[in-house]
């Protein structure tokens, strides 16, 4: 397969030693620009999808591991054509992102689930 890396440019995945073996493992990095949380796939799709399953849901008395477990549940629900829709929009916020010239575009109505 040919795998395909998104990541934040966060301070550990810059490393030589994870730069070298994502090479090795030939996997293409997809370029992301800093401080663009609009196009993060987490704040536009992962949260919002989270928020919406878990509404309802009380945990006041339950334990950290029942919670954990809920998360857990919930994150495996999520279907390959969820996140075949969230690469598609993701697609669209950058072209947005990159027609503004980088300008911030959360708040556009782009369908997150």
């Amino acid at each position: 397969k040919n795998w395909l890396l998104l990541h934040d440019n966060a301070p550990a995945h810059r490393p030589v030693l994870v730069q070298e073996e994502l090479a090795r493992q030939q996997v293409t990095v997809l370029p992301h620009p800093p401080y663009s949380p609009d196009l993060a796939l987490c704040n536009f799709f992962l949260f919002h999808c989270l928020k919406a399953k878990l509404r309802g849901c009380r945990f006041q008395f339950e334990s950290v591991d029942a919670v954990k477990a809920k998360a857990t549940q919930l994150l495996k629900s999520i279907t390959q054509d969820d996140l075949q829709h969230c690469f598609q929009q993701w697609k669209i916020r950058m072209e947005r992102c990159r027609d503004r010239g980088g300008d911030y575009i959360e708040g556009d109505n782009i369908s997150t689930v």
